[in-house]
């Protein structure tokens, strides 16, 4: 066997024509690297590189790389490789649509595979091997047993954003200890197109050098592409909406704003150069990052007709992650600063102290082993109150005996009133049944308000949905767009114009000390391909977030069951019919009351007062 032979992968391709386009405007035609792809398939080849990741845009720096380094190491450096993505099918779809095609159509690469209809060769859908003995295996990062009892020098990743880390743990940590036995020779490459921020791709380019694409603008200024040195007029469509007019879109240099045209850009971009920017990335380990913008099959005008469609459909995320090369990062996965959401709350309301112009109550509870964790609201159109988050402590709560449940239900069923004695209708009061289902279901047919609840598994799902399980009824939340509609709340309390907000939170400053700890102790991460509130690392609590998540959702829930399209106006009618009850009631008779209250009306007897009583029975007991 001859040693490597001593030429770039990007020369050698350049210069023999092994691959061939298969797809596209140019296919068939001999592939020309541009030169920004040159070095990232070159520095394969240096045994100081442990690791290549690139977190690119789509259709532009990935799968011609990755290609690139595949072949060289057939033909130059012939060893066992394998490649692997997120499921069974994105590598079929490799293999078929991306990879064996460039073989198969290669003049110096067909000759090294050997024949589908060879019996003697041990070619299936998970290996394919070569004449000189090697094998290529396609592995599906998803199932780790297809990692197991595989070795080989070099394994490229694909699209490994789509991947969470299970119980078998990282599966890029996996993939590479296939390569362990080759030391100083092992390589792995970890491609993808990134989802969002802290995905595997995004914490492998993290970890890199991370080099970026840097152009020289006549004026002597030295820079990397971004999307704010585009500029574009906004036109106004007929449904009154306003999108960007691509037709005056331009890119400007930042240093001395003047004008670049298609021309221009190419000629930057050909002339570019990689520059790493993390000085403190881990040794042996580069990473690439390039956007559309540096495409020359593609103009700034086609990005920006992409952008005001991805606008029009609320969908940016797709465009930042397939134009752009970036993970997307939403409002919500910004950190709320417990300290400033501290400052705002207030001693004007508690419990026993509830605002006037309150026109109802929901209660949500949270079921733990040795507790019952609850929250009680307060609310109108644009105002919710948080008025306490109390606790209802027992041996085992699981149990129907527990005396937690007993005092919940004294709890939930008390009359809550506001100083002036206004009796405010508890409209729902949501129980999880998680832990304790059975228990739950029996608890909650004491009261028609009480309502069990379990949290759904779908994202896109309804925020409420009532079922029944056998014989008894379940309200389904999506817990998961709940919880985004509360840390839009609380982005909105901490802004620069909170009355802004479609829903304007208010805290008691008789919540617990740790309870805004508990509201911010989970974060959106990926898992599966998509965001999830999870909680964060080190964190344990979350029942206050839970609690005025479900007490949230049962404010949406109990509208609905007014029985009008206009539930507040129903609300306030009732508001004002309490209203006139209490000053009738309090003239015969100061009524004994529940809660402590700041106010009292003095009794002035009143003669042949007649006193009607609402027969609404979401009002009422």
């Amino acid at each position: 066997m001859k040693p490597p032979i001593k030429q770039k992968t990007s020369e050698w391709i350049k210069t023999t024509g092994a691959m061939k386009l298969v797809d596209g405007p140019g296919m068939g035609l001999d592939y020309i690297p541009w030169n920004f792809q040159c070095l990232p398939m070159d520095i394969a080849q240096e045994r100081s590189t442990k690791k290549i990741v690139i977190q690119a845009c789509s259709q532009l720096l990935k799968t011609q790389v990755m290609t690139a380094i595949a072949i060289n190491k057939m033909y130059n450096d012939p060893a066992n490789f394998a490649f692997a993505s997120s499921s069974e099918d994105d590598i079929k779809k490799f293999k078929q649509g991306k990879f064996m095609p460039v073989i198969e159509t290669s003049p110096v690469l067909a000759k090294l595979v050997t024949s589908k209809s060879d019996k003697a060769a041990a070619n299936n859908a998970k290996q394919t091997e070569l004449k000189n003995g090697t094998f290529i295996y396609w592995l599906n990062m998803n199932t780790p047993k297809d990692l197991r009892g595989i070795t080989c020098s070099t394994v490229l990743l694909d699209e490994v954003s789509n991947l969470v880390i299970g119980e078998q743990g990282n599966p890029i940590k996996l993939a590479e200890g296939r390569t362990s036995t080759f030391g100083q020779d092992a390589l792995t490459v970890v491609a993808s197109t990134p989802l969002f921020k802290n995905d595997l791709i995004n914490s492998e380019f993290n970890l890199s050098d991370k080099r970026y694409w840097y152009v020289t603008h006549k004026c002597g200024h030295e820079y990397r592409f971004e999307w704010d040195q585009v500029k574009f007029q906004f036109k106004q469509l007929e449904n009154g909406r306003a999108i960007p007019d691509s037709t005056t879109s331009k890119l400007l240099c930042p240093h001395c704003e003047e004008v670049i045209d298609e021309h221009t850009r190419h000629q930057m971009v050909d002339k570019g150069r990689w520059i790493a920017t993390n000085p403190d990335g881990e040794k042996g380990v580069v990473g690439f990052g390039i956007s559309r913008m540096y495409s020359p099959l593609g103009t700034i005008e086609e990005m920006v007709a992409r952008y005001a469609d991805a606008l029009y459909n609320f969908n940016l995320q797709t465009f930042m992650n397939n134009e752009m090369g970036e993970v997307w990062e939403d409002e919500y996965q910004k950190e709320v600063d417990i300290i400033a959401l501290e400052q705002h709350k207030s001693d004007k309301f508690n419990l026993h102290n509830i605002p006037e112009n309150a026109l109802a109550i929901c209660t949500s509870t949270d079921q733990q082993l040795d507790r019952l964790e609850t929250t009680v609201i307060a609310f109108n159109e644009k105002d919710v109150w948080v008025l306490c988050h109390v606790f209802h402590r027992s041996h085992d709560c699981t149990k129907d005996e527990s005396p937690a449940w007993n005092e919940l239900e004294e709890f939930c069923k008390q009359q809550f009133k506001t100083p002036s004695g206004r009796i405010i209708p508890t409209l729902a009061c949501f129980v999880d049944s998680g832990n304790a289902t059975q228990t739950v279901y029996r608890f909650s047919s004491r009261w028609a308000k009480f309502s069990p609840i379990k949290g759904g598994k779908s994202i896109d799902a309804d925020l409420f949905k009532q079922s029944t399980r056998g014989r008894e009824k379940l309200v389904t939340l999506n817990t998961q767009a709940g919880k985004s509609t509360v840390r839009k709340l609380l982005n909105h309390l901490l802004s620069d114009d909170p009355d802004a907000a479609p829903t304007r939170l208010h805290f008691s400053s008789s919540l617990p000390f740790d309870y805004y700890e508990q509201l911010t102790a989970e974060e959106l991460r990926p898992q599966g391909g998509r965001l999830m509130w999870l909680l964060k690392k080190g964190q344990k609590r979350n029942e206050a977030l839970d609690c005025l998540n479900y007490a949230l959702i049962a404010r949406e829930y109990a509208v609905t069951k007014l029985g009008t399209k206009q539930p507040y106006r129903k609300l306030r009618q009732f508001k004002a019919t309490s209203q006139e009850e209490t000053t009738a009631a309090a003239a015969v008779q100061v009524q004994p009351v529940i809660n402590k209250e700041e106010t009292k009306t003095k009794p002035v007897p009143v003669k042949h007062t007649k006193v009607q009583r609402p027969r609404n029975n979401w009002f009422g007991k």
